[in-house]
């Protein structure tokens, strides 16, 4: 009888084990809103992500999406679905971010997607999960020091790439020659099809440890603000996407995700503050 017992407690005990861990998945969605019916029902969030910008996001050893956004958009797939598998990854470049998610074919940007007036327009952007400044990287041996240098100059920059309005603006008589990829535009200034290339700053500074050749130019420029792009009218999931970023920063993911792909000490601190800190006033 004592064997027959104690066999019923281990059965109890496991049982109750289970029911407990069954019960965490729940207890954890319960933290977040509600996901829209349709996404709940096809199981998978579609994000497009970049992968020619690095560390944000760029293409692995593997062919697959890695990077920072890339690690996020899989953890916001896990606080949805319990799995960061459950992310589907598309590649997107900065002028098809817009189309593809309008067109259905992705649900949500989080591709180094700068949020300003035009795009509101058109798309809705989630709370700011990242800000920065713009910079320009040049040959070492450019005679530019500073951003007013490049009056009458050509700047090379992606196609879509929100620091045209600024570049038009503030620098008399810029050239912009616009190309398809970050690779494209590295690969043109070391040709010397134009006399600098601007991006993001957490880019920009990433490929200067990347490339020896060449150096950034100090004065940033462009003050932006990242968001995630979703469709207009879709306030369930734009609840959850902020609440998942809202967690993100509660669990201390920026600082893994940073430590993970920036191994530049100062590239890492200095992005670190746009993740984890309050953008100053945008004037």
């Amino acid at each position: 009888m004592k064997t027959l017992y104690r066999t019923i407690q281990r059965v109890f005990a496991s049982a109750a084990c289970a029911a407990a861990l069954l019960l965490q998945v729940p207890a954890q969605a319960q933290e977040l809103p509600p996901l829209p019916a349709a996404i709940k029902s096809a199981g998978v969030l579609r994000f497009g992500v970049k992968c020619d910008s690095p560390p944000f996001g760029s293409t692995g050893p593997d062919g697959k999406p890695m990077g920072i956004e890339v690690e996020m958009a899989r953890q916001i797939a896990a606080y949805a679905f319990g799995s960061p598998d459950k992310a589907e990854l598309t590649c997107v470049t900065s002028e098809a971010r817009i189309p593809s998610l309008n067109g259905g074919k992705i649900d949500l940007i989080l591709a180094t997607l700068g949020r300003f007036p035009a795009r509101e327009e058109v798309i809705d952007f989630s709370d700011i999960y990242f800000w920065g400044t713009s910079n320009v990287i040049v040959p070492k041996d450019s005679p530019a020091q500073k951003l007013s240098d490049f009056a009458g100059k050509t700047i090379l920059i992606v196609k879509g790439g929100s620091q045209m309005k600024w570049l038009k603006e503030n620098i008399p008589d810029v050239q912009l020659l616009q190309l398809n990829t970050t690779a494209d535009g590295v690969q043109a200034l070391q040709q010397a099809r134009g006399d600098g290339f601007v991006g993001d700053g957490g880019l920009i500074w990433t490929l200067a440890s990347n490339y020896p050749a060449l150096r950034v130019i100090d004065e940033g420029l462009d003050l932006g603000v990242n968001g995630i792009g979703l469709r207009k009218n879709e306030p369930e999931l734009k609840a959850f996407v902020n609440a998942a970023l809202t967690k993100l920063k509660a669990d201390k993911f920026y600082d893994a995700a940073a430590r993970k792909f920036i191994e530049n000490d100062l590239v890492r601190q200095a992005m670190l503050k746009g993740f984890t800190t309050q953008p100053p006033a945008i004037k």
